[in-house]
């Protein structure tokens, strides 16, 4: 830095006021992912699983954003039981009725409520946003809200024998890896086929691709030949009799599968880069030419005249070299 130079004075930032200005910033920044998108969705689909989000596909394979339904719809329930718990506690408090709920009404509150507060936290700011949205923006909430359903089965069955707590947490263990292992093809994109895959779609939104995979009530289809034995071994024409070999197919042929998610990122694929040095210089390069073209026609036209006409310095004009159409000046004499 030479002497004298000015030099600039910032103002250092507390630790508040960069947590605030990255807070703007990612607000900013985050509003302005306005444009559309085919597996975009809006905050109150996402506790129902209303629909996922397509990742990848190629040949029989797909990768396609979907949660075990069991676990995602049973730690919603989680929230709604509780959020009517408290409505009716508060109510009936009003009326003097001070409910102890089994003798887990501070525990429960204390421990499931502080859940659905950040539950509620981690949801509600994303309708505040005008930007695209997807599934995966729900996962941190979801989390909490799996924490809350822990809670929640642990409370309630506090009171219930051994036995049955046990059967309870069996039977579910038992479905979610049921489930689990039903939507795994989905999630690490393995081999399946149509028929699990459609018997897989509990909801209609549920928009992953099953033409892709397998179907296995297609059979093969078996191909006849039919060669007709020739009437005449001999024929007084050039030629014998054509031998006509017809092939029947039992199955119409399959349309066509068509990928959306391919065709989008075909669309998607960024233009060719132009390099414009290279353009110039190949028109530099063709204007060279074309001038060199034309120098070398004119000579040549000028070369191949035998008898070119006289042009006399004392004729002046635009005919000059035509002594017909032009006047002649004399000469004054010294």
């Amino acid at each position: 830095i030479p002497a004298g130079a000015p030099l600039a004075e910032y103002k250092r930032p507390g630790l508040i006021a960069k947590v605030m200005e990255a807070t703007a910033v990612m607000w900013r920044v985050n509003n302005g992912l306005t444009k559309s998108h085919p597996y975009e969705s809006r905050p109150h689909t996402w506790p129902w699983l209303r629909r996922g989000i397509a990742y990848w596909g190629r040949g029989n394979n797909g990768i396609y954003l979907m949660g075990t339904p069991i676990l995602w719809w049973l730690s919603f329930v989680a929230i709604i039981v509780f959020a009517g718990f408290q409505v009716v506690l508060f109510l009936r408090d009003c009326r003097g009725m001070h409910d102890r709920l089994m003798g887990i009404r501070e525990r429960y509150f204390e421990s499931v409520g502080f859940l659905s507060i950040g539950w509620v936290l981690h949801w509600v700011p994303f309708f505040l946003m005008g930007r695209q949205l997807f599934l995966h923006h729900y996962l941190p909430a979801l989390w909490i809200s799996l924490l809350s359903l822990v809670g929640t089965l642990d409370l309630f069955t506090r009171r219930m024998s051994r036995r049955v707590r046990q059967v309870l947490m069996l039977g579910l263990l038992l479905i979610t890896i049921r489930m689990y292992f039903q939507y795994s093809h989905l999630a690490y994109g393995t081999a399946w086929t149509r028929q699990g895959c459609e018997r897989s779609k509990w909801l209609g939104s549920w928009n992953y691709d099953c033409k892709r995979y397998v179907d296995l009530d297609i059979k093969p289809s078996i191909t006849h030949l039919d060669i007709p034995t020739p009437t005449h071994t001999f024929s007084p024409h050039i030629g014998g009799a054509p031998l006509v070999i017809t092939a029947n197919h039992d199955d119409p042929p399959e349309a066509e599968h068509f990928d959306p998610l391919e065709h989008e990122n075909k669309l998607n694929e960024p233009a060719p880069r132009i390099d414009h040095d290279k353009l110039n210089s190949d028109a530099t390069r063709l204007n060279q030419g074309a001038i060199k073209s034309a120098t070398t026609s004119s000579a040549q036209t000028v070369t191949s005249d035998p008898n070119p006409a006289h042009v006399d310095e004392n004729f002046v004009g635009a005919d000059a070299g035509n002594p017909a159409a032009a006047l002649s000046i004399p000469a004054k004499n010294d």
